[in-house]
């Protein structure tokens, strides 16, 4: 259903930012804003809200029963395959008082084809609109913050059960298998999770591009996040299957000791460039400083990865409601790589960590 609260903040900002309207395409900014879940595909479909408050939702014939829940609040203008959707676009933007020269937004989920079709012969600036529910949706509200922790401590359950599992002789395909099937028997809606053994893990982003077994002696990098009632976990640990090497043991304690420490700066009007800086110039004492080459944490929610990000070119002070990850990590090309990651909420009691699974160094 309509997120009434929502779209009025929305229609304020479109006043703000002087657009005359934004269109929702298939993303999680519709759902935010609508309750209407569907995923982008041939057949163009999305809500348009103007900065007076009129909406319609752009509605391929097909879908029109998977719109019930917004009829009464949108107008609904359907096309189907033989007219297809730009005349039913002009009818929209005619119902909902709009002509001239138009500001319009246009949000993720729409593919650039059917954004310069549906203008195409009307008077339309087409805005970039891909940060403006940013505002909105770095507050997470207290029941979205509830999901959240929901989703968080149904991650640290399967890393219990993973670190019991873990041992020589598995398969990095074993170990996502693995870790998906826990998700998925809770629940839970997984993403891939990122599994990297030995030298695998000195790749920040791993891309299965070799399915390596975990031998004796080694380390295994897991980066695991996915959706639990829609709302995202994020977490990455990184395990010893036996005995770590001293130089292996050393960067794991600095790796540790840097995310420790841009947690301790995470407050109410904390920089995010600062606590980025906290982490970074520990890493970088230690001599590893050209090792750490991403930033040091995203915003999460209804999307793995989005606002505020904690980075060196954000100086945007932090606000209650704000959730996202401290994920320090050293990366040394052709030997492995350390990556430690909790997700942390501002809450008006101060700062919470929403990830329990311990994170001191562990020998399997």
């Amino acid at each position: 259903m309509l997120h009434k609260e929502r779209f009025q903040k929305l229609v304020e900002i479109l006043n703000e930012q002087k657009l005359d309207a934004v269109f929702l395409a298939p993303s999680s900014d519709l759902k935010y804003i609508t309750g209407l879940d569907f995923r982008s595909d041939s057949r163009l479909k999305g809500a348009l809200i103007s900065k007076e408050g009129e909406s319609f939702f752009l509605c391929p014939s097909l879908h029109r029963d998977d719109v019930e829940s917004v009829r009464e609040e949108m107008h609904i203008l359907e096309w189907n395959d033989v007219d297809w959707f730009q005349g039913a676009f002009r009818r929209g933007l005619q119902l909902v008082g709009l002509d001239g020269h138009l500001r319009i937004a246009f949000t993720r989920g729409i593919e650039a084809g059917d954004m310069i079709e549906a203008v195409e012969g009307l008077n339309v600036q087409c805005v970039n609109g891909f940060s403006l529910l940013f505002p909105m949706r770095s507050i997470k509200s207290k029941e979205e913050l509830e999901l959240m922790r929901r989703a968080s401590a149904m991650n640290d359950k399967m890393m219990e059960s993973l670190a019991v599992y873990l041992r020589p002789g598995l398969y990095e395909d074993e170990i996502i298998k693995f870790i998906m099937n826990f998700h998925e028997s809770h629940g839970g809606n997984p993403r891939v999770p990122g599994v990297a053994t030995g030298v695998n893990s000195s790749k920040p982003h791993y891309g299965r591009d070799n399915n390596r077994a975990i031998e004796e002696n080694d380390i295994v990098l897991v980066d695991c996040g996915g959706w639990y009632d829609g709302y995202s976990h994020d977490m990455t640990r990184t395990f010893f299957v036996g005995a770590p090497t001293e130089e292996q043991r050393k960067v794991y304690e600095i790796v540790l000791e840097a995310q420790l420490a841009a947690e301790e700066k995470v407050a109410v009007g904390a920089i995010p460039s600062e606590i980025d800086k906290t982490a970074r110039d520990i890493i970088t004492e230690y001599g590893y400083g050209d090792s750490f080459n991403h930033r040091l944490g995203h915003g999460i929610g209804m999307d793995g990865h989005e606002a505020p990000y904690i980075s060196q070119g954000n100086h945007v002070p932090l606000v209650e409601g704000n959730c996202f990850s401290i994920e320090p990590g050293i990366y040394l090309k052709g030997k492995f790589g350390v990556r430690i990651e909790d997700l942390v909420v501002l809450t008006e009691s101060g700062r919470e960590i929403i990830n329990h699974y311990p994170k001191h160094l562990q020998v399997l």
